[in-house]
C-alpha cells in the first residue's frame, strides 16, 4: 500500500537563536518607503539576501522593548513579483530608533502565500513574530514560526519540533479501533472508527467481524503538523496562546481517523505545553473520492 505524507522539503530547519546582522541607516540609501508589501525588499543586498527577496508581509509594532514601534518584514525569495510560493523566507527588523537592522535565519522556510502577525506570546509585554505559511502539499499543513526580538537578540521559539504539535502514533487494532499514544499525552488514546468499518472492509483491512486482516506495517496510523493554529489569549491577559488543530490519518492520506484540538501556552522554562487537548470520533464519515479510488483497485 502505498503509505502516508513525506515531510516537505519546505519545512523548518530553525536553530532555537538565530543570527543578527547589524546595518545601520547611515550605511545606505535604502528608503523606508520603498520596502513595502509585494515590492522588492530594497535593503536585500546590504543584507546579503539574495537579490530577488520580495516584501511577503510587512508589520509595525515594537519587538525589542524599547517602546518605539519597529517595522517587521516577511521576506521570502519569488521568481516574480506576483508568485504565490517564496523560498527562502526571513524576519526582518528595522530598528524605529537607530534604524538598525537584524534578522532570523530562516533558509530552509518556504511556503504559499505567507503571513506575519505580531503578538506577545512570552509575557513580556513586547510583541513577538508570529508567521504562517501553507506548504501546499495533499495534507493540509502548514508551516509556522514564533520569533522573538527582545533586547535585540532574535531568536526563534516555535519552529520544526513545535510545529509537529501532539505527536501521536499509533495502529488499527481489532474490533474497528485505533490504540496509540502521544509522549505529550499522559495515557494511550483509543479512538472508535467504527463509522468508516465500511470503506476498511472494502479496503481488506478488517474483516466483517473487525478483525485486522493487513499486516503491521499497513495498519499504523500517524499525526500529520498543525493544520491550522490561531493565536488567541485564552485568559485575557494580554498574552497570546496558540490554539491548533491536526488530523490523524490513517491507510491514506485522505481518511482522517480523528481531529486532535489543542491549546499552547509559551512556559517560562522556554518550552510550549499544552494547556487543553481534545480529540474528535466520527459518529457518521463520508468515504471521500481517494478512498473510493483505493478501494477500487
Amino acid at each position: 500500500m502505498n503509505k502516508k505524507w513525506m515531510k516537505p522539503a519546505t519545512f523548518l530547519l530553525l536553530a532555537g537563536v538565530v543570527g543578527v546582522t547589524g546595518l545601520t541607516l547611515a550605511n545606505t540609501k535604502v528608503a523606508h518607503a520603498d520596502s513595502e508589501k509585494g515590492k522588492l525588499f530594497a535593503a536585500a543586498e546590504q543584507l546579503k539576501l539574495d537579490k530577488n527577496t520580495y516584501v511577503i508581509d510587512q508589520k509595525t509594532a515594537d519587538v525589542n522593548g524599547d517602546k518605539v514601534d519597529d517595522t517587521v518584514y516577511l521576506v521570502g525569495v519569488k521568481e516574480k513579483a506576483d508568485d504565490i510560493y517564496a523560498s527562502n523566507m526571513n524576519l526582518v527588523v528595522q530598528n524605529g530608533k537607530t534604524k538598525a537592522y537584524s534578522k532570523t535565519d530562516m533558509k530552509d522556510l518556504g511556503g504559499y502565500e505567507g503571513e506575519l502577525t505580531l503578538l506577545d506570546f512570552t509575557g513580556d509585554h513586547v510583541a513577538d513574530a508570529f508567521v504562517k505559511t501553507a506548504t501546499g502539499g495533499s495534507g493540509g499543513i502548514y508551516n509556522h514560526v514564533v520569533a522573538t526580538f527582545a533586547d535585540n537578540k532574535p531568536a526563534v521559539i516555535f519552529g520544526e519540533k513545535e510545529n509537529e504539535g501532539i505527536n501521536y502514533e499509533g495502529s488499527f487494532v481489532n474490533g474497528f479501533k485505533v490504540e496509540g499514544k502521544s509522549a505529550q499525552l499522559d495515557k494511550p488514546l483509543t479512538i472508535d472508527v467504527s463509522a468508516n468499518q465500511d470503506v476498511y472492509v472494502a479496503a481488506k483491512l478488517y474483516d466483517k467481524a473487525g478483525k485486522v486482516l493487513l499486516a503491521d506495517a499497513d495498519t499504523s496510523v500517524m499525526t500529520y503538523p498543525f493544520g491550522s493554529l490561531t493565536p488567541i489569549d485564552m485568559d485575557g491577559n494580554g498574552t497570546y496562546e496558540l490554539v491548533g488543530e491536526q488530523r490523524i490519518v490513517g491507510i491514506n492520506n485522505t481518511d482522517t481517523v480523528s481531529r486532535i484540538n489543542s491549546v499552547w501556552g509559551y512556559q517560562a522554562d522556554g518550552k510550549w505545553n499544552p494547556w487543553e487537548v481534545e480529540y474528535s470520533t466520527f459518529v457518521k464519515k463520508h468515504p471521500g473520492e481517494a478512498i473510493n479510488t483505493m478501494v477500487g483497485k
